[in-house]
């Protein structure tokens, strides 16, 4: 006898959006970040100021977002290989590597 419980159905509306947030987020954070890296000089101080906050914040909101996506894939035993437990770690790891790389280049 099989005791491992059915994954539950995910809705696509759902699905789609869980998905979408977040890569709009680190999608703009990634932009964000790299363009830092280019900044000459006197351009690059004024974006110093607040690229640091900005990272951070934009970091928590993605980790926010994504432990809510994962909290779900949990709940409804979806496979580790599903997009819903993909999705969130890789979203989460580049946030975190795009704050270092700002911390580095402030």
């Amino acid at each position: 006898m099989n005791s491992v419980p059915e994954p539950k159905p995910v809705s696509p509306v759902w699905q789609f959006i869980s998905l979408l947030a977040p890569t709009v987020l680190t999608g703009f954070y990634l932009v964000y970040g790299l363009v830092g890296l280019v900044l000459d000089e006197k351009n690059k101080l004024k974006w110093s100021d607040e690229a640091l906050d900005v990272g951070i914040m934009v970091t928590a909101i993605v980790i926010g977002m994504n432990a809510l996506v994962l909290a779900y894939a949990w709940y409804h035993r979806l496979a580790l290989r599903h997009l819903l437990w993909i999705s969130p770690i890789a979203h989460i790891a580049i946030c975190v590597a795009l704050t270092l790389i700002v911390f580095f280049a402030v």
